[in-house]
Formats: structure tokens, C-alpha cells, sequence
């Protein structure tokens, strides 16, 4: 995490009522707007001293206008440095100076005039966010990476490390990729990964057999779908063939990896072979001959009855052709 300074400012202890007309105007006034834009080159410039200075020669009210627009100025600028993330945080820090009080038929409600800490707060976020995926992009580029330590016990923490991975994944070199997949052969821990997202994320981006096998044998979740369904969208490419096939060994995932093979069209005669093959096993084969039936292939059924040899695949066609 990048250390950021939190100084917070203390407000009077009472804030003013003012009415939202006038919080309207005060924003709309001449002197706000024109304070605003020669405040903004001093933002850029991180000038926070000088600019801190110009904001306590206002009119309480006008200075709470800046500051408002001044952040909302942030948040349209978008770049942030350590400089700006301090002086936002001290904006998100501030206690409301006045408040809006709405009076009805029996009810009282007072709110903040001003919005600008939620804003600041927002913008700080991104920022770190954006720090830690550069940071674990510069270190999976220079190999220093530890998936099994970087993806720490805490549950919270793993998670916003496995989005990171995620939105960050694309922009990695194949070496860097690489050695990440290396990883999962020699470190033991990362079998112990709560879901399939990296595993998955790495067999897409490297299509190593290996790290397949790994998520085929896994207990099936979003992100094998997610894979599956991906490499339906590929097919028929070799590589989502052969995943497509290899998926079937998994007994949640079968189901949807035959019916995205056996819906190619015109069907490969790889796959042709291979769901002869699966026919004539005890398991899948009224499975695999079921969804052929309904893909309109009865008649190609009928010719496999009558001229294979495998005992076991007639008696499967059999039942699914007296069906």
C-alpha cells in the first residue's frame, strides 16, 4: 500500500445554516468561478501552500465553493500524485462548515451544503488502486512476483489482488506470463487458491496444456465457465478444440463442453473421432449420443450401429435410437 498522509482538518464545532439559494448562488457567483480558475494552476502545480493561502482570503462560504469546485476540478483532471492525494484526503477530512436545513410538514432535516469529501475520497481510491497495479505489474515483469505470497490469507485482501491480477493481466509480457505458470509446478501453496480466476486467466493468456489440466481437475466455478464458454467462442481453433475435449473429464463442465462440440458445425473430424470414441465408453456415451440425436446427426448414428465393432457404442446408440 502507498503511504498516504491523512491531515485532517478540524471544523468549528457548530456548522451554519445557510439556505440552498444561497449555496446555489455562492456557486454561481463571479468571484467563486474566478477564483476557481486561477486556483486550478496552482492544483496542477501542487502549489497546496500558496493555494491554501488564496482559499483563506475568502468569505467562508465563497472558500467552501472553491473547495468543491476545486475537487470536482481533481476528479475531471484525473491525474493524481502523492502531492494531490494529501491535500485531497485533507478534503475528505473537512466537517461540513455549513448545512442546508429543509423544513416540512413535520419533519426537520439538516444536510451538508457542500459535497466535495466523496468526490475526494472516490479519487483517492482510484489512485491507490491504480499505484498497486502498476506495482505488481513492474514486479511480475521483473520476476519477483510470488503468487502464493502476494495473495495473502486475508480473504479481503486476495480478492482486490485477484482483481488487479485481472484488469492487468493483458498488459503482461509472454515471459512474464510464463514465469507465473512456472510457479504453479513448483509452489504447492497456490493449490489453495479460493476460486479458478488466475488459473484461468493464465491458461487463457499462455495456453499451456498444464495449467488446463489444472483447471479441468479443480472444482468447477464462474471462472471455468467463463473459460469454457470463451473457448466455444474460439472453436474451431486447434487449442479450444483440444481444451473443449479435455473439459469433458470434469463432471460439472461436460455437459456444456460436449454440447459446445457436437454444435460446430461443419464438425471437425477431430471431433468426429473424438465423440466416437466417448460413445463407446460406459459412462458418456448415452450422453454424448443424446446430444448428437438432438444436433439432427440420427442418421450418422444409425451408420455407427450398424458398422462399428465396439459392442459398448452399439448398445449406446441403440437406446438413444429406440428413444
Amino acid at each position: 500500500m502507498i503511504p498516504l498522509l491523512l491531515t485532517m482538518w478540524t471544523a468549528p464545532a457548530l456548522a451554519q445554516d445557510v439556505s440552498e439559494q444561497q449555496v446555489l448562488d455562492t456557486l454561481a457567483s463571479a468571484q467563486v468561478q474566478t477564483r476557481v480558475n486561477a486556483l486550478t494552476t496552482l492544483y496542477k502545480r501542487n502549489d497546496f501552500r500558496a493555494l491554501e493561502f488564496n482559499l483563506s482570503q475568502l468569505p467562508p462560504l465563497s472558500q467552501e465553493a472553491v473547495r468543491e469546485k476545486l475537487v470536482l476540478f481533481a476528479v475531471e483532471f484525473g491525474q493524481v500524485d502523492q502531492a494531490k492525494a494529501t491535500w485531497l484526503a485533507e478534503q475528505a477530512g473537512r466537517k461540513p462548515t455549513f448545512t442546508i436545513v429543509e423544513q416540512g410538514d413535520g419533519y426537520l432535516v439538516m444536510k451538508a451544503a457542500f459535497h466535495y469529501g466523496a468526490p475526494a475520497r472516490t479519487l483517492i481510491k482510484h489512485w491507490e488502486h491504480q499505484l498497486q497495479a502498476d506495482d505488481m505489474v513492474r514486479k511480475a515483469e521483473s520476476g519477483t512476483l510470488q503468487l502464493s505470497k502476494w495473495l495473502t490469507n486475508d480473504p479481503h485482501v486476495q480478492k482486490h489482488r485477484r482483481d488487479l491480477f485481472l484488469e492487468r493481466v493483458e498488459t503482461l509480457s509472454p515471459a512474464a506470463i510464463a514465469a507465473l505458470v512456472d510457479q504453479f509446478q513448483s509452489d504447492s501453496q497456490l493449490m489453495w487458491l479460493p476460486d479458478n480466476a488466475i488459473i484461468a486467466s493464465l491458461a487463457a493468456h499462455s495456453g499451456d496444456n498444464d495449467m488446463y489440466q489444472l483447471l479441468w481437475r479443480r472444482r468447477t466455478d464462474t471462472y471455468s465457465y467463463q473459460e469454457l464458454t470463451r473457448l466455444t467462442e474460439l472453436a474451431p481453433q486447434p487449442l479450444a478444440l483440444e481444451q473443449l475435449m479435455a473439459a469433458t473429464s470434469n463432471p460439472s463442465l461436460k455437459q456444456q463442453a460436449y454440447r459446445s462440440l457436437i454444435t460446430l458445425k461443419p464438425m471437425p473430424a477431430s471431433t468426429r473421432q473424438f465423440l466416437i470414441t466417448k460413445m463407446g465408453e460406459t459412462d458418456d456415451g448415452q450422453v454424448v449420443a443424446q446430444q448428437l440425436a438432438q444436433q439432427g446427426y440420427t442418421h450418422w448414428l444409425r451408420q455407427l450401429a450398424t458398422s462399428h465393432t465396439s459392442n459398448v457404442l452399439k448398445k449406446n446408440l441403440q437406446i438413444v435410437l429406440e428413444q
